[in-house]
């Protein structure tokens, strides 16, 4: 399941992903930011901070995060560029979470790993916006 939170006014996006991880639902969550960019919702050049909490099993293979770099790059763009922090501390999330950050190195999206929300959040150059929850 994918939980997104929107902060700073469109400017930040935090989506706490738990239970299975499905690539559907991934893919999903990649057209809901275009879908929330085009509404105004998440602002053009916004953040993004994805994170796992109780994940217990991950549907999702190297094939799906070709894919969603496809879309990100394809249509997506419309979005401007944007940051994307992604905490992986599970073998076989940090995995697709390095592969992802490859793939998004050819265009002009920009994608790092940390296994913390201090330094993850540091290098998205915002506050935390809830520390009692993302720690």
């Amino acid at each position: 399941m994918l939980e997104h939170n929107i902060y700073y006014n469109g400017d930040l996006v935090v989506t706490r992903v738990t239970g299975v991880i499905k690539s559907q639902e991934m893919i999903d969550h990649v057209f809901w930011l275009i879908d929330s960019h085009n509404v105004g919702e998440v602002k053009s050049g916004f953040k993004q901070l994805i994170y796992t909490d109780g994940v217990e099993s991950m549907e999702l293979k190297e094939e799906d995060i070709y894919r969603i770099s496809q879309i990100s790059e394809g249509i997506g763009q419309t979005r401007g560029d944007f940051k994307t922090a992604i905490i992986a501390v599970e073998p076989y999330d940090t995995k697709l979470a390095y592969l992802h950050k490859s793939l998004a190195q050819k265009s002009s999206l920009e994608v790092e790993v940390f296994d913390d929300f201090a330094d993850a959040f540091n290098w998205l150059g915002c506050d935390n916006p809830d520390p009692e929850t993302l720690q």
